[in-house]
Parts: C-alpha cells; structure tokens; sequence
C-alpha cells in the first residue's frame, strides 16, 4: 500500500476532508482526530491489516506518520 492509499483510508478512517492530511501533520491539529476516530483507528487496524492495537498504542501517536508506520500487514 502506498503512502497515498494510506491517508486515504485515514481520512476515510476519520472522517477528515479528502486530501486534508499529510504525513508530518501533528494529530493535536487534526480536527478529527477525537475520541472516536481514535476508536475507528483501532478497528481499521485490525479489518484492513490483521493488527491489533490498543488504546495505549494510539494515545502515543503523535503525528498521521505514526499512524501510517503501522499501516501494514506484517
């Protein structure tokens, strides 16, 4: 997966503005970025790449690039 279809499937994720986010973006700017996106972040992770994830885990993401460094299936 791209980087590309990486934020777009966040931005989907959360329900942002298509084209709204970039890699180096501070989550404290995202205006989406709340408690339930967070809860969305943690679902796609496990539906789209098999991950699972926990509340800990998304509370350290700082930036859409921490979340995107988990965006795999490995």
């Amino acid at each position: 997966m791209t980087d590309k279809e990486k934020l777009a499937l966040l931005e989907d994720t959360i329900e942002a503005e298509e084209g709204s986010l970039s890699p180096a973006m501070e989550l404290k700017d995202v205006e989406e970025y709340d408690s339930v996106a967070k809860l969305s972040i943690i679902v796609m992770m496990e539906d789209e790449f098999g991950r699972k994830i926990d509340s800990a885990t998304v509370k350290g993401f700082a930036t859409v690039g921490d979340i995107m460094a988990l965006m795999s299936k490995e």
